[in-house]
């Protein structure tokens, strides 16, 4: 009986090494089956733009954010990325030394270049001059200015190089229209209304009209709707004393402000001035800037109840890419403003044209893989137009250019939303008819209070 159990036991202990084995074992193959990490000569991307700037800082966070994602996943083609950021400091002539750092020394391959038109047309010409020795693709992350482009087909081949991520004034006119006679006129009954326009290069042509290609003032446009402009005006983008301002549009007696603003704006101080102004029942439309961002409400201390503003700090699902994007921004307090999201969507759009062309040694190869990829993004589709049409050549799908007034549904997808009571965010509409059918189930339009209806509500009224 001792035998056996002798025997026994060490069929067991054999069974347990056997065992102990195969768990230490385990680690190792689980590691087999994943990325091998990225090695070799990395490929540098880089960002020029004012890193203390509330609306360029997020963009090199986030793309920051994606680089990470990709050396974790492997890297391109194997190969590692590293991200270096140049700060500008919002000057011209410092943005374009920053750039020449990032293209001599650097030697970075991609280079972005914050949203001021003034800063990419300046960056550009010094790019241009640099190309044939330091060949590098450039992108200008989020500005209007259709110089920019135009001078790709203008002084060709010089600038073939470059692309714009954004789209420039033309593509703006048909969501434009769309909103002004559907949003304004039809769901809220306005018929007078008041511009400010933020005074810088990027609303120029809408103020003057864009004869080359017959489109008219944005005042012109509001008219040919039915839209009456009672107060026009531009005011610089920081440090304008609003109160007086805000009298004048109370006296037109104008049912809505539009405000054409940027995150250069300091919209947070408009609307606080505006919420104790005679034209705090005015309705308020902000174009753009940080009302995009939940923050807003804080940044103004509710002071933003009852305006509207296009908006993509999103907690719905536009596209599949959207909410997980989100999710991952908000865990690393990365405020999400239209050129946020086009920032992060840049570096997987830089990795498929990569891809695509098989590295990154023939800048031709790269510059045809940039306009021939097409990438899936959380606002939508992202595209380079080819057909050589001055301003949109090289610029983000988002209109024909040969009729801008129509949209190309899927490409770029635009809330509208009203902050309401408590900081709320509701959706109201989408900016444009090709889109708004695909959005439908998030927007409410009948939704809307006004400004008054909703300080009585925020009071604990009815």
């Amino acid at each position: 009986m001792k035998k056996k159990n002798k025997v026994a036991a060490v069929a067991v202990s054999i069974a347990l090494a056997v065992l102990f084995s195969l768990l230490m074992l385990w680690p190792s193959a689980s590691l087999s089956q994943t990325k091998a990490p990225p090695k070799g000569e990395p490929i540098v991307i880089g960002y020029v733009g004012q890193v203390a700037s509330p609306g360029t800082k997020p963009c090199m966070d986030i793309q920051q954010m994606a680089v990470d994602e990709i050396n974790a996943a492997g890297g391109i083609l194997g190969r590692p990325v590293k991200y270096i950021v140049q700060d500008g400091k919002g000057d011209t002539s410092l943005s374009v030394e920053a750039a020449r750092k990032l293209i001599i020394e650097d030697k970075a391959t991609f280079v972005s270049v914050e949203g001021r038109s003034e800063i990419c047309l300046a960056v550009q010409e010094n790019s241009g001059n640099l190309f044939k020795e330091y060949p590098h693709i450039l992108v200008f992350n989020g500005p209007m200015g259709s110089e920019l482009t135009a001078r790709i087909i203008d002084e060709a081949p010089k600038y073939d190089f470059c692309f714009r991520d954004w789209d420039p004034e033309p593509a703006h006119y048909a969501q434009t229209k769309y909103i002004m006679e559907k949003t304004w006129k039809k769901d809220l009954g306005v018929k007078k209304i008041a511009i400010l326009w933020e005074d810088l290069a990027w609303t120029t042509e809408w103020r003057k009209g864009i004869d080359y290609i017959n489109l008219p003032t944005w005042e012109k446009l509001a008219e040919s709707v039915g839209l009456k402009v009672v107060y026009s005006k531009a005011v610089k983008p920081r440090g304008t004393m609003y109160m007086p301002i805000l009298q004048e549009i109370a006296n037109k007696k104008a049912d809505l402000i539009f405000f054409v603003s940027s995150w250069f704006t300091d919209t947070d101080a408009f609307a606080k001035q505006w919420a104790d102004s005679a034209a705090k029942d005015i309705y308020v439309s902000l174009y753009g800037g940080v009302a995009q961002t939940r923050a807003f409400w804080s940044m103004t201390g509710g002071k933003a109840l009852g305006i509207f503003s296009s908006f993509t700090d999103l907690d719905v699902p536009v596209t599949s890419k959207t909410l997980p994007l989100m999710e991952k921004a908000i865990k690393r307090n990365i405020p999400m403003q239209i050129h946020v999201h086009i920032a992060y969507a840049d570096i997987y759009h830089f990795k498929a044209a990569i891809e695509a062309a098989g590295g990154t040694n023939d800048i031709k190869k790269l510059i045809k893989a940039m306009e021939e990829v097409e990438t899936e993004y959380s606002l939508g589709k992202v595209k380079y137009e080819t057909q050589k049409v001055k301003p949109f050549y090289h610029s983000r799908v988002r209109v024909n250019p040969k009729d801008p007034w129509k949209t190309i549904p899927g490409y770029y997808y635009q809330l509208l939303i009203q902050f309401q009571e408590g900081g709320k965010i509701v959706y109201l509409n989408e900016s444009c008819p090709e889109n708004e059918k695909a959005m439908a189930k998030f927007i409410n339009p009948k939704a809307v209070k006004t400004p008054a209806q909703l300080r009585k509500i925020q009071a604990g009224g009815r």
